[in-house]
C-alpha cells in the first residue's frame, strides 16, 4: 500500500504541480522576454549616453569658441575706447587750434613788425648820419 499510496500522491502532485509548473514556465518565458527588452532598453541608454557625449563635446567646442570671440570683443571694446579718448582728444585740439593760430599769428605779426621797427630805426639812425655828413660837407664846402 505504501507504493500505491506513494504512486497516487505523486500522481495527484504531478497533477497539481503540472498547471503550477506550466504557469511559472510562462512566467519565465514572460521574464526572458522582460529581460530581452531590458537589453534593448539598456543598449538605447547606451546611444542615448553616446549622443549626451557627442552634445556635450559640441557644447564645450562651442564655449571655447564663445570665449574667444568674447575675448576678441573684449579687445575691440578695449580699442574703441582708446579711439574714443584719441577722438575726444582730437576734438579739443581743433578747439584750441583756432585761438592758437590767431595767438601765434598775432604774436608773428607782433615780431615781425618789431623787426621791421628795429630795421626801420637803424636805417634812419643811417640815414640821419648820412644827411648829418653831407650838410657838414656842403657847410665846409660852401
Amino acid at each position: 500500500m505504501n507504493t500505491e499510496l506513494k504512486d497516487m500522491l505523486q500522481s495527484v502532485l504531478k497533477e497539481e504541480l503540472s498547471p503550477i509548473n506550466q504557469r511559472l514556465d510562462g512566467i519565465d518565458k514572460r521574464l526572458d522576454k522582460i529581460d530581452a527588452r531590458f537589453v534593448e532598453v539598456d543598449k538605447r541608454f547606451d546611444e542615448v549616453d553616446a549622443r549626451f557625449a557627442e552634445i556635450d563635446k559640441r557644447f564645450k567646442e562651442i564655449d571655447g569658441r564663445l570665449n574667444k570671440v568674447e575675448n576678441r570683443l573684449n579687445a575691440m571694446d578695449k580699442r574703441l575706447n582708446r579711439l574714443e579718448t584719441d577722438i575726444d582728444e582730437l576734438k579739443r585740439g581743433q578747439e584750441r587750434l583756432p585761438k592758437t593760430i590767431i595767438e601765434n599769428i598775432g604774436q608773428f605779426t607782433e615780431n615781425i613788425v618789431e623787426h621791421a621797427d628795429d630795421k626801420a630805426a637803424a636805417l634812419n639812425d643811417r640815414v640821419f648820419s648820412v644827411e648829418t655828413a653831407i650838410q657838414r660837407i656842403y657847410r665846409l664846402s660852401s
